[in-house]
């Protein structure tokens, strides 16, 4: 038995492509792939990307591959699947999703962790982040350089190492910490202390979280979210500041840029049709953020709104053609074989309709071919099409209590 293809050929019987299955199967559209290929190439400096698809098309498979080549650039990359734990109308929660998931390519390690443990071994690359970091321009709080110069200490207590690594990666630390800290190296009244609003904090621990893995060795930082279209779930409020969060995190704002980062993200392809334009979300969306007074997220969600429709017009995946079909059948009879050891037959001919999704077709040679392994029957396959949920569920909400 394969140990890779049997991993592969299990994410696939669960519809939950991972690393395996691209690299035996391939990567996913070329066309998506190169233009995500020139967006690492300038990280930061120009918006995100976004591309949508029905349920079953391939976004989670797409995203995988382009996930592994960012890796193959050294980018550290980051896997956000936005659900009821991970909102994205919540900064700060996704942030810390964020950091939990990171992946460095070249090794299995915590990336905060190994990222620091890099620098402290090597102290001119540390010294040169803590006086980037120091900078008045570095639109950085005091905090940031405060937790550098704790780490440069050789004999850092690594309780305080943990705690300082904590806070980066979102956790909560008092000021009086950091005071207690400093107060050792009579340096306590070196640094500004003061914390910025929840909101603000965030957006400079990723601009931070960016220079570190950058200064560590690494190309830059990717940030892949999937299933995004659960904001069609969420209330009004919560939908208009989950907008305005995408577009803070794809650069739209260039005030808020975060050099380093390369954003792309996967969508329902009747998302737009069935949400933003049902819901009228482009006009209300905006205004309910200008009547609570925060006239630069109504322009954020706006700018959201308006790179998701584009996403869903011009970057959707389509349905498999014959040639496809032909070579990833092939390429799934291979696999199959690999992975159980045994003389995969190939099977009849699915006929091919414009709404059958790839999905379909790999879930059926897959259960087709276990039933003729395990029990030596021949079956057909009745499929069942599935549409996309949008029903409006409170408990899907962001901590930030900001609701009508």
């Amino acid at each position: 038995m394969n140990l890779e293809s049997r991993t592969a050929i299990e994410a696939l019987r669960a519809g939950v492509p991972n690393r395996a299955v691209v690299r035996l199967m391939g990567a996913g559209n070329v066309d998506l792939e190169k233009d995500f290929r020139a967006l690492l190439d300038a990280a930061g400096t120009r918006p995100g990307m976004g591309f949508a698809g029905g349920f079953g098309t391939g976004k989670s498979h797409t995203l995988t591959s382009l996930a592994e080549v960012a890796r193959d650039r050294r980018f550290v990359v980051s896997r956000v699947v936005i659900s009821k734990e991970t909102p994205l109308a919540d900064f700060g929660r996704v942030f810390e999703a964020a950091m939990r998931s990171a992946a460095l390519p070249d090794r299995n390690d915590d990336a905060l962790s190994a990222s620091l443990a890099a620098l402290r071994a090597a102290p001119d690359q540390l010294t040169a982040l803590h006086e980037a970091v120091s900078r008045p321009d570095s639109g950085l709080s005091g905090i940031f350089a405060a937790i550098l110069f704790l780490l440069r200490q050789p004999s850092q207590a690594p309780e305080v190492v943990r705690r300082c690594e904590r806070f980066l990666a979102g956790g909560k630390m008092p000021s009086s910490v950091f005071r207690k800290a400093l107060v050792q190296h009579h340096v306590s009244r070196k640094f500004n202390l003061r914390q910025p609003s929840a909101a603000e904090l965030a957006a400079q621990r990723i601009r931070f979280a960016s220079l570190l893995f950058r200064a560590a060795g690494y190309a830059g930082w990717c940030v892949a979210f999937d299933e995004v279209e659960l904001i069609g779930r969420y209330s009004p409020m919560q939908r208009a500041l989950a907008y305005a969060s995408l577009a803070v995190w794809l650069g739209l704002d260039n005030t808020i840029r975060f050099a380093g980062i390369a954003v792309v993200y996967a969508i329902t392809d009747d998302f737009v049709a069935a949400v933003v334009e049902h819901r009228h979300d482009q006009d209300e969306a905006p205004e309910r953020l200008r009547l609570k007074g925060r006239d630069a997220d109504a322009m954020r969600a706006l700018t959201g709104i308006r790179h998701i429709k584009d996403a869903v017009q011009n970057h959707r995946l389509a349905t498999p053609n014959e040639e496809e079909l032909r070579r990833d059948g092939q390429l799934l009879r291979e696999i199959y074989a690999g992975a159980y050891d045994w003389s995969t037959p190939q099977l009849p001919a699915i006929e091919r309709t414009a709404t059958r999704t790839m999905r379909q077709y790999i879930k059926a040679w897959i259960t087709q071919w276990d039933m003729l392994r395990v029990a030596g029957t021949a079956v057909s396959v009745v499929e069942r099409p599935l549409g996309s949920n949008y029903a409006q569920d409170q408990t899907l909400g962001a901590a930030e209590e900001d609701t009508e």
